[in-house]
């Protein structure tokens, strides 16, 4: 939890995936209490960190970037990061931001965990698209 008292997060092992849970805003206030998660989720070994929104209220612009620089980093590591957003309101901001054509982007978690990765050659990438 942030320092002030305005982000939930916890990770998990779940599967053969790592599951970052965010609840609450994730703004300019709360950017960096998001990027320590995805860091502590990254520092985690498994073929897919998946990121949970489906409890997040506001996602700013800043919440995006951070987002993006953490899949730049997964695919740096061979790995791959995923976005379940759970219908919730981070679900249009990724939209209209045109992150789903960025991101592997999921209605929810049991979806984005059954999907199977396949980082190594790149092929995840548009695939993903195709599962939505």
């Amino acid at each position: 939890m942030s320092e002030n008292g305005l982000l939930d997060w916890r990770v998990e092992q779940v599967a053969e995936a790592v599951v970052l849970r965010i609840a609450g805003d994730i703004d300019l206030a709360t950017e960096e209490d998001f990027g320590e998660a995805l860091e502590c989720a990254l520092d985690k070994q498994a073929a897919v960190l998946l990121v949970d929104l489906a409890d997040v209220t506001f996602l700013g612009s800043a919440a995006l970037h951070v987002l993006l620089q953490a899949n730049e980093q997964a695919h740096r590591q061979n790995r791959v990061l995923r976005v379940a957003h759970g219908g919730s309101f981070a679900a249009r901001v990724i939209a209209v931001a045109g992150l789903d054509q960025v991101l592997e982007v999921f209605d929810d978690l049991e979806s984005a965990l059954t999907r199977v990765p396949s980082p190594s050659d790149g092929s995840h990438d548009t695939a993903a698209r195709d599962v939505r």
